[in-house]
């Protein structure tokens, strides 16, 4: 039986993610952060038997062994790479550490995270990058904001997509970004125009539309095409 993977569960778009496949009858199987585990996460776990809560830390090499080691040989047919983080540092206070930081999440995390999975992915599946606008060279939407280690951890998320498509594209399985736009997350904050259940819903028929000939590309969330 095949499952779906969402990481970064426990709140956001990752959450809201969790609810529509759960459902729609999908196995799923959420990540957390170890040791941080959302209450909303907790009731939808005792709610349905067809989820599994798994921690997950991207910054830890090991701890994505071990999440791997977890799934025992199950099948994938969607994999959600969600999990980010940001630090929104206004320039003339940057460290290393804040890029950093941010690459190690939003960039390396997802890449080692899906070779780690590799052998688990079906034929047809489909692995979708949760990127941001801010991460086009294109659009560079408010250059005078704080959002340059975010945005350019997501740019090499983006990268990642295309490369990745390639590889995996004799065994039939689609990689795309998909950027949610502006959202009611605790980044986006309550002025944003989208809540978290709209561009939930959103992404989730984006990601049914999803075919080989969308691997490898950058997309709204209504699956129109993000310039790079």
């Amino acid at each position: 039986m095949s499952h779906v993977i969402i990481t970064g569960a426990s709140r956001g778009i990752g959450l809201g993610l969790t609810r529509q496949y759960l459902h729609t009858g999908h196995n799923v199987i959420a990540s957390h952060r170890p040791g941080a585990i959302s209450d909303e996460l907790v009731r939808l776990n005792n709610e349905y038997s067809t989820l599994t809560l798994t921690p997950l830390d991207l910054a830890c090499d090991q701890s994505i062994s071990e999440f791997a080691d977890t799934l025992n040989g199950k099948t994938i047919n969607l994999l959600i790479n969600n999990a980010g983080t940001t630090n929104h540092v206004d320039y003339g206070h940057w460290s290393r550490r804040d890029f950093l930081d941010s690459y190690t999440i939003n960039a390396a995390g997802p890449a080692l995270l899906i070779q780690a999975l590799n052998e688990l992915f079906v034929s047809g599946a489909k692995i979708v990058q949760l990127s941001s606008g801010l991460a086009s060279l294109t659009e560079n939407i408010n250059p005078a904001g704080p959002f340059e280690e975010y945005a350019m951890s997501k740019a090499a998320l983006n990268m990642l997509t295309r490369r990745l498509a390639a590889k995996l594209a004799e065994r039939r399985i689609i990689v795309a970004a998909i950027s949610p736009g502006w959202v009611q997350t605790d980044m986006g904050g309550m002025q944003a125009p989208t809540s978290i259940k709209e561009a939930s819903c959103l992404i989730n028929q984006s990601i049914k539309q999803l075919s080989v000939e969308h691997s490898g590309g950058l997309f709204h969330s209504d699956l129109t095409p993000l310039a790079w």
